[in-house]
């Protein structure tokens, strides 16, 4: 047999593993392991190595521990040295080996024996080879596979960083996101907020989002004994396959459906031509460490005030004519209560039925924002407005921003606009910006929460005040706490939000789509160990009016906002010019 036949005969029997690998890896077998870290290296390592022979006699393919599972210095009464904690890293390499597993976990490290303890991350797969091996807050580690699935790994509040979070599922195509949290990962101490990091993060992406959490059994900072816990597998859809809350040194099984990962969510994002060169550049700094040139950004800055904002959650009828009429007199309601803003949901000129947005022609929706308009400058207030809007023909899901003198500030068309025919995506992330007052502003629009990026680089940029205009109902309990958290999320990096989302119609003559109501307006309060006050939250119908003292610059200057200072500080400063990059394009440079 020549060379020439043996070579080919070997490549197609490669080919022919591949396909039985990737055919596997339709189904994919995880155990999430949920520990009481212990107090030495010795102790912690056999119970790491009993959960991976207890993994492989589940019949699973991949095991995931927790942050810092295999050592934690903060909770450690021994003093491991390096050699010490390089033989406990290997021995768990050997079980992986042994067993023929995927084992993922962390562990305090340090890299010289006068040197800090720092959390590191590792992958083994089946040969015992290490795959990543990565310092928390320092690196960016690139994907890795399991079985022919791309994965990704985050350690905890590595998860606040785009280029830990979403970037890799986004131009890597990672199916399968994992995060070994340490601390209140999947609980926040308020059931409606469990998993609230988790749950839009697998929506946004379409990917499946792992979570692996230790239980704690002293009290946190908001006085919860125990605490901690709260691991899960979250499905691509944002629902919880499986979960445990304060279980001890257990561990969930469960079977993956890799097919359900399509990252439709995450495609939609990364090839928006208003973000690609960000996400390009994200790329190209990921895989061959080639930094982006960033311009000179510099931060907006805001005049410090007190604002007074009002969410106006009104129910829309089939008629324009009505809905305006509802317009105009909530405008009036909000302007009597000194507010300085009133927003109104989205879609609320037409309502958020196809037949009536497609019988709705420019004409009319133009006299309806000339209405709306005047009563803006009558009532000196300014006005955000859902209203479906056309460019060159082209109709889009728009908010119009109208001045206290009833001028136009700026028409945002949505950019992730999703409903075939009936809308364009919009294409400016520039029309999301306006000044409320001296304040730095911006506004979005439905499924614009998952684009968590918006709202993370135009904090960057300085925005202070985030408005979301939004028409949803929720078909079960689920769906609104998922919303809810969503919705959350997205305005967390705001110092002050409002979502304003349309309230039930059942009541009108005509009424348009259900919807939910539940509008809020939230604060961004306390932060890491900090409780929030208690009355920084707003759930209530119809109007809703909130004041709050703006500052000059969010506190997200990229010179001090805390996870931009971390990029700039860490082994790989090129992650702050990528941000400063994002920054610039957010407002259209």
């Amino acid at each position: 047999m020549s060379c020439h036949v043996r070579r080919l005969i070997f490549v197609a029997a490669l080919a022919v593993l591949a396909v039985t690998v990737q055919a596997r890896a339709k189904k994919l077998t995880v155990g999430v392991v949920q520990t009481v870290i212990e107090d030495t290296l010795q102790k912690n390592r056999v119970k790491l190595t009993h959960f991976i022979d207890q993994a492989k006699e589940r019949g699973c393919r991949l095991v995931i521990f927790p942050e810092a599972s295999l050592y934690w210095s903060d909770i450690a009464t021994d003093h491991p040295s390096k050699a010490d904690l390089d033989a406990a890293i290997a021995e768990i390499g050997r079980r992986a080996r042994l067993t023929s597993l995927y084992v993922i976990f962390g562990s305090g490290y340090k890299l010289t024996d006068d040197g800090k303890y720092n959390n590191w991350g590792v992958v083994f797969d089946p040969s015992g080879e290490r795959l990543v091996f990565y310092r928390k807050n320092m690196e960016v580690p690139r994907r890795f596979f399991v079985d022919g699935v791309p994965c990704n790994l985050s350690i905890c509040s590595d998860r606040g960083y785009l280029e830990h979070s979403d970037l890799p599922c986004l131009v890597q195509g990672s199916q399968i996101i994992i995060d070994t949290s340490g601390g209140h990962g999947g609980d926040d101490g308020r059931p409606d907020l469990r998993w609230i990091r988790y749950r839009p993060w697998a929506l946004r992406t379409g990917a499946y989002v792992i979570v692996s959490n230790p239980v704690h059994d002293d009290t946190d900072f908001m006085g919860h004994s125990p605490w901690g816990g709260g691991s899960a597998i979250v499905r691509p859809d944002g629902s919880i396959q499986a979960s445990r809350l304060y279980e001890r040194d257990v561990m969930i099984v469960e079977q993956l459906d890799v097919d359900l990962a399509t990252r439709k969510e995450a495609n939609l994002r990364r090839n928006h031509p208003a973000l690609r060169a960000f996400w390009d550049a994200g790329k190209e700094l990921l895989e061959k460490r080639t930094v982006p040139t960033a311009p000179d950004v510099r931060p907006l800055t805001s005049t410090p005030r007190r604002l007074k904002i009002a969410a106006a959650q009104i129910a829309c009828s089939q008629s324009i004519e009505d809905n305006v009429q509802r317009i105009l007199m909530y405008i009036g309601k909000a302007a009597k209560q000194r507010a300085d803003v009133v927003a109104f949901p989205e879609l609320a000129v037409t309502g958020a039925r196809r037949e009536d947005i497609l019988a709705a022609d420019k004409p009319e929706l133009e006299e309806a924002l000339s209405q709306i308009r005047k009563a803006a400058k009558d009532n000196a207030i300014y006005v955000i407005v859902g209203c479906p809007g056309y460019d060159n023909g082209a109709r889009e899901n728009c908010a119009f921003v109208i001045g206290d003198d009833g001028n136009l500030k700026t028409r945002y068309a949505q950019l992730g606009a999703k409903s075939g025919d009936l809308f364009r995506p919009g294409s400016s992330t520039r029309a999301m910006w306006f000044t409320l007052k001296g304040v730095q502003a911006i506004v979005t629009i439905g499924d614009d929460a998952d684009w968590i990026e918006l709202a993370d680089l135009a904090a960057a940029r300085g925005m202070v005040v985030h408005f979301h205009l939004s028409y949803q109902v929720d078909a079960t309990a689920e769906d609104a706490t998922l919303r809810k958290q969503r919705d959350l999320l997205m305005l967390s990096y705001a110092n002050f939000g409002l979502v304003v989302n349309a309230a039930d119609p059942s009541g009108l003559d005509h009424p348009s789509c259900p919807a939910a109501g539940t509008s809020m307006i939230v604060s961004r309060e306390g932060g890491h160990n900090k409780p929030a006050p208690a009355d920084v939250e707003y759930y209530l119908p119809s109007l809703i009016v909130a004041t709050r003292q703006t500052p000059r610059a969010n506190n997200l200057d990229l010179k001090r906002y805390w996870r931009t200072r971390n990029r700039k500080a860490r082994s790989e400063p090129g992650w702050y010019e990528w941000i400063r990059q994002g920054a610039s394009l957010i407002a259209g440079e």
